[in-house]
């Protein structure tokens, strides 16, 4: 008996999947994120970043203090389960 054309699309699947979770894991539930965090998560330059968030495809940053500009997590995860209905 031979195995189902399926197996290998399931295996690729659980792959992305574990994947995604990998990303989710580096990212804090809640809390803010710094760009240098961002990196990690996310695969854009520090460029791209600004320019999708002047574009307004990309969540906009706090302001904590006069040199400190982060993001909340929760609209880093809102933002990456958006682009996985996307795709």
């Amino acid at each position: 008996m031979t195995a189902p054309a399926t197996i290998g699309k399931t295996t690729h699947i659980a792959t992305i999947q574990a994947n995604q979770l990998a990303t989710y894991g580096a990212l804090p539930a809640t809390g803010f994120v710094r760009l240098a965090d961002l990196r990690q998560i996310i695969p854009f330059s520090d460029s791209t970043v600004w320019r999708r968030v002047r574009q307004g495809t990309f969540p906009a940053p706090v302001k904590l203090s006069e040199r400190v500009t982060a993001w909340r997590a929760e609209a880093i995860r809102q933002w990456l389960d958006e682009q996985g209905q996307v795709a």
